[in-house]
């Protein structure tokens, strides 16, 4: 059966221990992530109970390399498999189709998922964290937004990007977007209903790092989030010591 999962199933399939009661998309938030990431939800895979939807995985390509993207079993029905066979279709259709390598990501308290994967063949290439910072009060918004070509992206990031979703090509599909920069660190930053993401960052070392923090504190008042910086990088170094909190800890697996 073909079905186009929604932001509401997945906000119904994420509840749990794991990723709390909350609700983790809007339609827009979802939107978003499925246009700027190149998911293709008619390539999605589901499983029903009759006319219930019980499970679905959708996934993005890109060339030869496929990202899984999200991955969601009703409550009712863990523990019977249907992650495991969601899974592994998921991998054979991505592989059916040229993908040489096949990436995503899982938090670390995730030990069943964890565990499902590596039996997979997959194994961790990166321990990636989530930071936040508190808004900035005293900060003015000294900011210009625009959208960014992928080359001009390029040019500026880091190579290789710390994830899918920090590549130039899911940067430069965001609109609204502005360019803080200091002398060897960039942010792409974009606000939204008060918050601020910074859709990808980098710094060349420890002191690039910590003067593009400056930058940030004089010139982006909300609060920040950046997804996915590996935990060893200077600008994990320069939040830790700037008093940025860590909001999700995650594994980046690769398998071919």
């Amino acid at each position: 059966m073909s079905y186009r999962p929604t932001a509401k199933d997945f906000n119904a399939f994420f509840r749990g221990k794991i990723y709390g009661t909350y609700d983790i998309f809007t339609a827009r938030s979802y939107a978003d992530l499925v246009r700027r990431h190149d998911i293709d939800l008619s390539r999605a895979i589901s499983e029903f109970d009759g006319d219930r939807l019980i499970g679905t995985i959708v996934f993005a390509q890109r060339g030869e390399r496929a990202w899984l993207s999200l991955m969601g079993v009703d409550p009712e029905y863990r523990s019977r498999g249907h992650g495991h066979r969601l899974f592994a279709a998921a991998v054979d259709a991505v592989r059916a189709s040229g993908a040489r390598s096949i990436e995503f990501e899982v938090v670390h308290r995730n030990a069943a998922a964890i565990a499902m994967y590596r039996a997979g063949g997959f194994t961790i290439a990166d321990e990636l964290l989530v930071w936040a910072r508190k808004p900035m009060p005293s900060a003015i918004v000294d900011l210009t937004f625009r959208q960014f070509s992928e080359g001009t992206v390029a040019r500026i990031a880091r190579r290789p990007p710390a994830c899918w979703q920090r590549e130039p090509r899911s940067v430069a599909a965001a609109r609204d977007v502005a360019l803080v920069q200091c002398e060897g660190a960039y942010a792409y930053v974009r606000v939204r209903d008060g918050n601020a993401v910074l859709l990808d960052a980098g710094a060349r070392d420890s002191s690039a790092a910590r003067g593009l923090l400056v930058e940030l504190d004089r010139r982006v008042p909300y609060d920040i989030t950046l997804v996915n910086e590996p935990d060893r990088s200077p600008l994990s170094v320069a939040f830790g010591e700037a008093g940025w909190r860590i909001v999700d800890r995650q594994h980046r697996m690769i398998g071919t």
